[in-house]
C-alpha cells in the first residue's frame, strides 16, 4: 500500500512552477481530469485484464488528461487510460497477451513494448514495423510473455514529444517460480519541463528559438525574429529568447538560445526543472509503506531523458536484475549509489531492518540543483518522522565487477560491426558512423549469426543505446573483459569516451532499430537499424500516414 507522504525537512531545491494554469485562476471542478479524476491513489494499480480464449486482454485508450503532479504543478498530459504513468500491466510467464490500443488523440501514435523481444510486426515502430495509429483508429499487439522481467511500454511515434507528455507505463512478466516479496513496486522516474520560463499553452515540436516574447501560441516550426507577438497561430516558425507558459517541448531545437548560445545540455538543464516519481512531484510523491522484517523489491524504471543517480539510505541492498534479466549471485551493497540512464531498469532487493522514515534520493547527475527529489520509504509507526537521507555518496555501483562470474556460451562471432557515436555540431545533431537518420547506418545480419558490436562514444553526452528485438551480452568495457556476473541488457548507457563490446545471437528475424534512447538524440539523428537478410516486413508503408519512428 502506498500513500501520499509530505516530506519533512528535505531540501529538494525544486522549482514548483505552474505550467499552464494555477489553482487560483482555474475552477478545477469543471475540468476533465481523466478516469478516477486522473489522480490514482494507487499509482501502480494494475490495469484490468479480461480473459478471452485463454489470453490476457488489455485495452489502452490513448487520450489527453489534465494531470496534477502536485497541488501547483500540472499539465495537459497524454496518457494511457487516464493515468501517468499508464497503469501497470503485470502478467505471468507463459501468458498470451493482447494489447488493444485505441488512439483518442488528434495526432498519430504507436506503442512499443520496450525490452521485450516481440515478433517484429508487434514492435510498434512507425515506418519500420507498422504504420502509425491514426486518430480514431485502433491497433492490436499480440505476443507470448515467455521471458520474465521488468519492461515498460511507451510511444515510439515522435517519442521526444509523446513520451515527454506522458505516454509510458510499466510491463512486468512474473516468472513461474516468482520469489515472494512483502512489497513489490515499480518506481518510474521522469522529469517535467516548466523550463524556468513563463510559458503558456504551447506545443512546439522541432522549434529553433531566438529572442521573442510570446503568449498563448500554437507554434510548430516557426522562424521568428526579435518580436513581441500575441494570439498567433504560427506553424513553421523559428523562435528566439522567449517568454512562454506551459509548453510541450519534446522535440525542441532551441539553437543558440537565451542570448548565450547554450549547448544541448545547457538547454536541457534550463528546461527540465521538476522531478517526477510515478507521476507525482514533491511534496506529493507517494510513500512506500513497510514493516520491520519486510523483504522489498523495487523495480526502478527511467522513463525520462537524464541519467539519474539513486541512493538508498540506511539499508544494504542487492541489484538482482538489469533490464529485467537476472544477475548471477548479486552481492550486498552498502553506502553505494547506482546510475540509471534513460530506458534502463534496475531491480533492487532490500531487507527492511532499520526502522524509521527514510528518503531514497534520486537526482539527475548533470542537473542536480533542479532535478533532485526523495522517495519516502516509511516503516509503520514512523509516518510523522522527518525523513533521513544520504548525507554523502561515497561510491558508485560498477556493473563490470558486480556479482559472480559465470561461463556463458556466446558462440563463434560471425559478424563484427563498429558503432561510432558522434555529433557534427557539438550536440544539435547526432550521428552513428557519421550518418544521420533517415540516411542512417544499416547493419545486415542473417538468422543464426553471432554479432559483435564495438560501440565508441566520441561525444560529450551520455548515450543509452537500445537494441530492439534482442537482448545482448556486454563482454568488455574500455578493453577490459567483464569480471563479474554476465551482463544481459537491451539498453546500455555509453558515457563520454567509453568503449563497449556487446554480442548477441540473431534469432528474432525482422528490421530492428538500434538507437539512442535520449529521445532528443534520436530525433537529432542517432538512429541505426539491424536488418535480417531476406526479411519481408508484414506491412506496407502508407504515404498518407506521417510515420515518425524516433
Amino acid at each position: 500500500m502506498r500513500k501520499s507522504y509530505r516530506l519533512l525537512g528535505a531540501a529538494l531545491g525544486l522549482s514548483l512552477i505552474i505550467a499552464g494554469c494555477s489553482d487560483e485562476s482555474v475552477d478545477h471542478s469543471q475540468m476533465d481530469m481523466g478516469e478516477d479524476s486522473g489522480q490514482q491513489e494507487e499509482q501502480n494499480q494494475e490495469t484490468e485484464a479480461t480473459t478471452e480464449e485463454g489470453k490476457k486482454v488489455f485495452t489502452l485508450d490513448v487520450k489527453e488528461t489534465h494531470w496534477m503532479f502536485n497541488d501547483e504543478v500540472m499539465m495537459d498530459a497524454w496518457t494511457y487510460n487516464g493515468t501517468l504513468p499508464g497503469e501497470e500491466i503485470r502478467v505471468q510467464q507463459g501468458d498470451e497477451v493482447v494489447l488493444n490500443v485505441k488512439n483518442s488523440l488528434d495526432v498519430p501514435t504507436a506503442l512499443h513494448l520496450h525490452g521485450f523481444p516481440v515478433p517484429n510486426e508487434m514492435d510498434g515502430v512507425p515506418g519500420v514495423t507498422q504504420n502509425a495509429i491514426m486518430p480514431g483508429e485502433e491497433f492490436t499487439y499480440e505476443y507470448q510473455a515467455d521471458i520474465p522481467g521488468t519492461y515498460w511500454y511507451h510511444s515510439h511515434q515522435d517519442g521526444a514529444t509523446q513520451v515527454d507528455k506522458g505516454l509510458y507505463g510499466v510491463f512486468i512478466v512474473e516468472p513461474e517460480n516468482q520469489e515472494s516479496y512483502d512489497v513489490d513496486e515499480a518506481i518510474v522516474i521522469d522529469e517535467f519541463a516548466s523550463a524556468g520560463m513563463d510559458m503558456e499553452g504551447m506545443d512546439h515540436s522541432n522549434m529553433d528559438m531566438g529572442e521573442t516574447d510570446m503568449e498563448g501560441m500554437d507554434h510548430g516550426n516557426m522562424d521568428m525574429g526579435e518580436a513581441d507577438m500575441e494570439g498567433m497561430d504560427h506553424a513553421n516558425m523559428d523562435m528566439s529568447e522567449t517568454e512562454m507558459e506551459g509548453m510541450d517541448h519534446g522535440s525542441m531545437d532551441m539553437g543558440e538560445t537565451d542570448g548565450g548560445g547554450m549547448s544541448h545540455s545547457e538547454q536541457m538543464n534550463e528546461m527540465y526543472d521538476t522531478m517526477v516519481i510515478n507521476g507525482k512531484a514533491s511534496p506529493q510523491i507517494e510513500a512506500i509503506e513497510v514493516e520491520e522484517g519486510n523483504k522489498v523489491k523495487l523495480r526502478f524504471v527511467n522513463a525520462g531523458l537524464f541519467t539519474q543517480v539513486v541512493s538508498i539510505p540506511g539499508h544494504s541492498y542487492k541489484i538482482t536484475h538489469y533490464d529485467g534479466q537476472p544477475v548471477n549471485e548479486p552481492e550486498v551493497l552498502t553506502d553505494t549509489a547506482f546510475r540509471i540512464a534513460p530506458a534502463e531498469r534496475y531491480d533492487v532487493e532490500i531487507e527492511m531492518d532499520n526502522p524509521g522514515a527514510w528518503g531514497i534520493q534520486v537526482f539527475a547527475e548533470e542537473n542536480q540543483e533542479k532535478l533532485n527529489t526523495f522517495i519516502p520509504i516509511v516503516y509503520n509507526g514512523f509516518e510523522s518522522e522527518e525523513l533521513q537521507t544520504t548525507e554523502e555518496i561515497s561510491s558508485f555501483f560498477d556493473l563490470t565487477t558486480y556479482g559472480e562470474a559465470k561461463e556463458i556460451n556466446l558462440g563463434d562471432i560471425t559478424k563484427e560491426y563498429e558503432m561510432l557515436l558522434g555529433t557534427n555540431d557539438g550536440g544539435e545533431t547526432f550521428t552513428i558512423n557519421g550518418k544521420q537518420y533517415p540516411e542512417h547506418e544499416i547493419y545486415e545480419v542473417e538468422e543464426g549469426d553471432v554479432v559483435k558490436f564495438t560501440i565508441v562514444n566520441d561525444t560529450e553526452f551520455d548515450h543509452p543505446m537500445h537494441l530492439h528485438g534482442e537482448f545482448f551480452n556486454v563482454i568488455s568495457k574500455d578493453g577490459e573483459p567483464i569480471q563479474g556476473s554476465p551482463v544481459s541488457k537491451d539498453t546500455l548507457n555509453v558515457r563520454p569516451g567509453e568503449t563497449y563490446e556487446i554480442v548477441f545471437e540473431a534469432k528474432n528475424p525482422g528490421n530492428w532499430m538500434f538507437h539512442c534512447h535520449e529521445f532528443h538524440h534520436a530525433n537529432g539523428g542517432m538512429v541505426s537499424e539491424v536488418r535480417y537478410e531476406g526479411f519481408e516486413p508484414a506491412f506496407t508503408p502508407d504515404p498518407d500516414v506521417p510515420n515518425k519512428p524516433e
